[in-house]
């Protein structure tokens, strides 16, 4: 790092540390009984939604009213430190004067936001709008977004997503009344720059003189997407589906695919894209509520059987499936009711449906009480976070507990989970969890007390604490050692780093090894350590720190790599980083001489995707960049050859 850099990190770090003693620079509380206000004086907010920027911080999204009859919507915007990026009470998602309704927003691949609404300027006539918004709260869509729809008809319900491209995709269902009540699914997509480029609006997807409701659109990142309803057919609720390709043409026949029982109602539904395929899950109604799942490819053929696959053999109801796409599997989590207890549960999946961890999945927590309306997010560092309401024994009303799980379906934090909000005789609702692109994340809800309500949020770390002790750790080559360096901020006396070293790709507590311990420094907001290590071994080498304190509390950074090769008399291949990745990664290896290279990389198929034959690189530490342009997500590998030295190495390459 040059002293320039060096110097400019030093004084970001200094900045951010401050924050943590003066509410006016960085937001968050270290104090889930009171946490961070995010809104200045809300009158009563409902529809309270979030969705993460990609950069760790938030676009919060509610419908309230302001000295008028009117409902309109309103946004604010926060970054990773919990700063409010324009207006504290928040700017309305458009100038029209009307009755705004029901927010629905995604995130789009550059960071700004796209929201939808129904819009009503009369009690007769309500039609959709769209606008998108950038963090810094600017309206991009005009002053008062796009007019979707130009109706006479009422509309039941609508969906929102977007593409790899930042096109969005709307479905929406209406009722007309002349001369009798019939039913319409129609869809839209609009380009980044707001122009209307297909849609169904002289047209529609199905129509029915029974009741559609509840639609859901994804995707297929080639212009086309996936378009889901509920429709009532001989008294059962059931779950129609139709795919509709760039050009508009219907790919699963004239007439909608059905991909729920004939024999039973369904009571709602969640979808997404996993892989080329769509995967569902489905709750229905019995004498029990039971959840199924299914993966439907393109061509409309169903993987997991006729019915689907059953989440859990567990006794009792149950209720609200949550799911995260992870590495060509899917981690689901649910809640349990069963003789008048609720309890959650979470349980992996891979790509045909076979359960990873156990019979019935993990539960979240053991302890009496009700834990239900939870929230779930993949950290993007190799596990999931869970946050929920959280009604114990005792206790006059419900707060909000968070845990994580890791990919082996381990409990990693408090095995009670960790408060997120504590607050006492204050009613929580509204529940929103993102991640925070660093291993934690930021839960944002809606707190009642006395008849006032108010939007909060609360940051949980990586390490499950609510001020990050470890910041900015990270590590380097520097000549013939490795700089492993990091900061600290509200650190307790007798504070202490032990500093590990592993030369294994797979995290075990038995791979690391001590290299070293640092004390606290004697200063009061924020300390900078450095550690030099003289490694014997060359290739991928892992560190990590592990902070202590006077109570015996442990906290442990994330595993940082470097590719380290000394003078040696041997070819090392070192591991792509960063792993994983979705647009690029570097792959650094090393030649005791100058040598004819090649660089071959497979699918999980053994397909070669890509190869670089009998290139001449020169002695030394050599890098070479893969692009992973027009490749699937999933598993891959990449293998060395020099000479007679052959060497493969697992990468993976994510949404």
């Amino acid at each position: 790092m040059s002293i320039t850099n060096y110097i400019r990190t030093f004084l970001i770090a200094l900045i951010f540390f401050a924050g943590f003693s003066s509410n006016s620079i960085a937001q968050w509380i270290n104090d889930p009984s009171s946490n961070t206000k995010l809104v200045i004086d809300p009158v009563d907010p409902i529809n309270i939604s979030a969705i993460r920027d990609l950069n760790g911080g938030a676009y919060v999204y509610w419908q309230d009213k302001r000295n008028t009859a009117q409902s309109d919507i309103y946004f604010i915007h926060f970054n990773k430190n919990g700063e409010v990026s324009f207006r504290t009470d928040g700017k309305a998602v458009s100038t029209n004067i009307s009755t705004k309704e029901n927010p629905i927003a995604v995130i789009e691949p550059s960071g700004n936001s796209i929201v939808i609404w129904k819009d009503s300027e009369n009690k007769k006539r309500s039609e959709l709008f769209v606008q998108k918004l950038s963090p810094n709260g600017l309206r991009l869509w005009n002053t008062i977004g796009l007019q979707i729809t130009n109706l006479k008809s009422e509309i039941i319900d609508y969906s929102l997503k977007a593409d790899k491209k930042g096109f969005a995709f709307i479905s929406y269902i209406i009722k007309t009344a002349n001369p009798s009540p019939k039913y319409y699914v129609k869809y839209q997509k609009i380009n980044s720059n707001g122009r209307m480029i297909s849609d169904s609006s002289k047209g529609f997807i199905h129509n029915s003189n029974s009741l559609i409701s509840e639609t859901q659109i994804v995707p297929d990142n080639k212009g086309g997407s996936f378009i889901f309803w509920i429709e009532n057919v001989n008294q059962k609720s059931l779950i129609h589906a139709q795919y509709v390709d760039s050009a508009g043409s219907k790919k699963w026949g004239s007439k909608p695919l059905v991909i729920s029982k004939a024999n039973t109602s369904v009571i709602n539904y969640s979808i997404g894209k996993m892989g080329n395929s769509v995967y569902a899950a489905i709750t229905y109604q019995g004498t029990k509520k039971i959840v199924y799942q299914q993966l439907i490819t393109e061509k409309g053929k169903q993987l997991w059987g006729t019915d689907g696959k059953l989440l859990t053999y567990q006794k009792g109801s149950q209720t609200n499936p949550k799911f995260v796409f992870i590495d060509s599997s899917v981690v689901v989590s649910w809640t349990n009711e069963f003789e008048k207890h609720k309890d959650i549960f979470v349980q992996r999946f891979d790509f045909k449906g076979k359960s990873l961890w156990g019979n019935n999945g993990r539960r979240i927590i053991n302890i009496k009480g009700d834990q239900f309306g939870q929230r779930m997010v993949y950290d993007q560092k190799g596990g999931v976070i869970i946050a929920w309401i959280d009604k114990r024994e005792n206790n006059s009303v419900a707060n909000l507990f968070v845990q994580k799980v890791d990919l082996k379906g381990n409990i990693v934090w408090d095995s009670t989970g960790v408060a997120l909000a504590s607050s006492k005789n204050e009613q929580k609702s509204y529940l929103n969890l993102i991640p925070d692109e660093s291993g934690g994340a930021i839960a944002i809800f809606r707190g009642s007390i006395g008849g006032k309500n108010n939007i909060y949020g609360q940051k949980i770390f990586s390490t499950g604490t609510y001020a990050s002790q470890i910041l900015g750790f990270s590590s380097e080559v520097v000549d013939d050692s490795v700089k492993i360096f990091w900061y600290a901020a509200n650190e307790t006396n007798g504070t202490s780093y032990i500093i590990q070293r592993s030369d294994k790709e797979i995290e075990s507590e038995n791979n690391w090894k001590t290299i070293g311990t640092l004390n606290k420094e004697n200063k009061k907001q924020a300390n900078y350590y450095e550690f030099h290590d003289y490694p014997e071994i060359s290739g991928s080498i892992f560190y990590r720190v592990v902070q202590k304190d006077n109570d015996k509390q442990i906290q442990v950074s994330s595993a940082n790599k470097v590719d380290y090769f000394r003078d040696v008399e041997s070819v090392i291949l070192g591991q792509n980083s960063p792993n994983p990745f979705s647009g690029s990664t570097t792959i650094n290896f090393y030649l005791p001489e100058e040598n004819i290279v090649t660089l071959e990389f497979f699918s999980s198929n053994i397909e070669t995707v890509k190869k670089i034959e009998n290139e001449k690189y020169p002695a030394g530490k050599n890098s070479f960049v893969f692009n992973a342009n027009g490749l699937k997500p999933g598993i891959y590998f990449y293998r060395l050859k020099v000479n007679d030295f052959v060497d493969v190495k697992k990468m993976v390459i994510s949404e």
